[in-house]
Order: structure tokens, then C-alpha cells, then sequence
């Protein structure tokens, strides 16, 4: 059995989700306020040309997903030692005298 848990993120993977996460935040700036991130950073036009009203609830969704992402990705990696096995959760005994 593979003693690897699911919640252990590579730096590579954190990267790619940080990555993610800044490019969804940059579609909600456009979505919400017409707003480009990259560009102010990189160089050019801020105020991409008007979206449509579907489009920009598209782009509201995306900027909504990546902030959630960002809340709730793993960033901390659970390490668990080949060949160790995991704890085991013991419920609680109730002593009655």
C-alpha cells in the first residue's frame, strides 16, 4: 500500500496553483471592474474592451473560483513516512460508575 497521502502539493503544484489562483483573480478584476492585472504589472491597456453581460458573469465565476481556491487549497503538505501507518481514531469510552 502506498503510504502517500492525497493532501501533499509538490512545490511544482504550488505553483501551478498559485498561478491559477492569480490568473482567476484577474478574471474577476475584469469581470467586476473592467480591471486588468497582468497588464498594469506587464505593460498595456488596463480597461480591456467592453465584455458582454454573459461574458462578464463568466469572468465574475472564474475570479469567484479562484478566490475559493485559494482559501481552500492545501497549502501545508502532510507528510506521512513510508512503511508508518497512519493513526487510527479511537472514539471516545464512556466510564459509567
Amino acid at each position: 500500500m502506498d503510504a502517500r497521502t492525497h493532501l501533499n502539493p509538490g512545490l511544482f503544484n504550488k505553483l501551478l496553483a498559485v498561478l491559477v489562483i492569480l490568473g482567476a483573480l484577474n478574471w474577476g478584476l475584469i469581470g467586476f471592474f473592467k480591471w486588468n492585472l497582468v497588464t498594469a504589472l506587464l505593460g498595456g491597456d488596463v480597461h480591456p474592451s467592453a465584455a458582454s453581460p454573459l461574458g462578464q458573469v463568466f469572468y465574475i465565476l472564474v475570479g469567484l473560483a479562484g478566490l475559493a481556491l485559494a482559501f481552500t487549497y492545501p497549502w501545508r503538505s502532510r507528510r506521512v513516512t513510508p512503511g508508518a501507518t497512519p493513526p487510527r481514531y479511537e472514539p471516545r469510552r464512556e466510564v459509567h460508575p
